[in-house]
């Protein structure tokens, strides 16, 4: 998948990220970045709002995810399974989650799990950031479950 395909499947396999304006900014095989503006996604303290840094980061891991699947031909639905996010300080800007796999071994196991159990677990941290700076960050466990 190209990024603007990536960013079609999430706006139809999830519409509220159509309505807070989530893009696919950079797609590689092992890492992404995924944008939302500030302006659609800000608070009553006009930082943005919790919630959106939660979702953004959330479809970037989900996102990054569903692509590796897709290119490994692995059939099945990828599913948050748990997650805690930690808000270091207010952005103030559009919201920028990042994340890339930087253990081969991780996604090995991935793979190896799937072709073995028809299921598997990634864990992929996610940054938000402004400015090069960490200003929250999403600890996620994602599952791909086949059909």
């Amino acid at each position: 998948m190209n990024s603007q395909q990536l960013e079609n499947l999430v706006h139809k396999e999830i519409p509220i990220t159509k309505a807070l304006d989530i893009r696919i900014d950079e797609l590689r095989n092992q890492s992404i970045r995924v944008t939302a503006p500030f302006e659609t996604n800000k608070n009553i303290h006009n930082t943005a709002f919790a919630g959106s840094i939660y979702t953004v980061a959330t479809i970037a891991g989900w996102s990054l995810v569903s692509n590796l699947a897709s290119n490994l031909a692995l059939e099945g639905s990828v599913v948050l399974a748990k997650a805690e996010v930690q808000y270091k300080k207010p952005i103030n800007g559009d919201i920028v989650a990042q994340c890339e796999i930087q253990e081969q071994s991780s996604l090995e196991t991935f793979v190896s799990s799937f072709k073995r159990k028809n299921r598997a677990r990634l864990n992929l941290i996610i940054d938000v950031v402004e400015d090069g700076v960490i200003k929250a960050q999403l600890n996620a466990n994602f599952a791909l479950v086949g059909h």
